[in-house]
C-alpha cells in the first residue's frame, strides 16, 4: 500500500538521483574551470577543460553521487528508513568533503534526501512505537 507520504519520499529521492545523474554528465562533458593563455602579439583566448581532462580518477569522483543517490531511492523504495538516512548522510559528507571542487554542485541532492529523511521519519512510525507496552506503565486489558 503507498501512501501519498511514501509517493513524496521516492519523488524526492528520484530527483536526487537526477540531479546527481545531469550534474555528473554536465561536468563530465562541458568545459569547468577558466584558463587564459596569452598568444603572441597579446592576444588572449580563455578556455576551460573538461572534467573528462582534468580528473585523475576518470568518472569515479562523478559516480559515487550517483550511487549513494541510488541507494537512497532503492532504501526510499522499499520503506526503510535506517538505510535511506545513512546514504543521506553519506551523500552529505561526499558533498562537503569534495565542497572546494565539485560537492557544491551536489547540494540540491543532498536537500532532496534531507527532506524525503523528514517525510519519511514523520510518516513510517518507529519499531519502538508499533511494540506493545509492557511492565509497569503498561495498560491492562
Amino acid at each position: 500500500m503507498t501512501t501519498p507520504s511514501s509517493k513524496r519520499v521516492v519523488i524526492l529521492a528520484s530527483a536526487g538521483l537526477l540531479w546527481c545523474v545531469a550534474v555528473g554528465l554536465l561536468l563530465w562533458f562541458l568545459p569547468v574551470g577558466a584558463s587564459s593563455t596569452s598568444g603572441s602579439g597579446g592576444a588572449a583566448s580563455e578556455g576551460g577543460r573538461s572534467f573528462s581532462s582534468i580528473s585523475a580518477l576518470g568518472p569515479v569522483p562523478l559516480i559515487i553521487p550517483v550511487v549513494l543517490a541510488t541507494a537512497a531511492l532503492g532504501s526510499a523504495l522499499t520503506h526503510r528508513k535506517a538505510p535511506l538516512i545513512a546514504a543521506t548522510v553519506v551523500l552529505g559528507g561526499y558533498a562537503l568533503l569534495t565542497g572546494f571542487s565539485i560537492g557544491l554542485l551536489y547540494l540540491p541532492a543532498v536537500g532532496a534526501s534531507v527532506a524525503a529523511c523528514v517525510v519519511v521519519s514523520n510518516a513510517i512510525p518507529s519499531r519502538r512505537a508499533q511494540e506493545p507496552r509492557s511492565g509497569p506503565g503498561a495498560r491492562l486489558r
